[in-house]
């Protein structure tokens, strides 16, 4: 589950740096804002809705833009969801992309390219909190 670095929480949106890269990118955020810290890591999952997927074989794993709302991801298929029609992608950060009904995840095969147009902007769920035991 990748980790991030919380850069900003504002209005139902939430911004984050992944290490290691340039991304700073935003994502929707349905959770309690006080959850999370400006300056805090975090893990979650990013879950990308796409309205248009084309398989790549030339370029690099990217989203565009580095900074903001992600656009368009393009990447290697880690791993596919039948039941949910889902693919998760290394983009620069593993990203999981929900397929348009037009599409079936059990098309895709782990390591092969995709890249996609995300029909809204991405979510962020975080990684849930284990309970500490008194």
């Amino acid at each position: 589950m990748p980790k991030f670095i919380v850069e900003a929480v504002d209005d139902g949106v939430v911004t984050l740096r992944a290490p290691g890269t340039n991304y700073c990118n935003s994502f929707v955020f349905h959770g309690d804002p006080s959850s999370l810290t400006v300056g805090a890591r975090v893990r979650g999952t990013i879950h990308a809705p796409a309205w248009k997927v084309d398989r790549v074989e030339l370029g690099g794993n990217y989203v565009e833009p580095l900074f903001g709302r992600p656009r368009r991801m393009q990447g290697t298929i880690l791993s596919a969801d039948n039941v949910r029609n889902e693919l998760t992608v290394q983009v620069g950060y593993e990203a999981t992309v929900k397929l348009p009904a037009s599409l079936n995840a059990n098309a895709f095969k782990p390591g092969e390219r995709i890249g996609w147009d995300n029909i809204e902007m991405p979510t962020f769920q975080p990684a849930a909190v284990p309970a500490v035991a008194h």
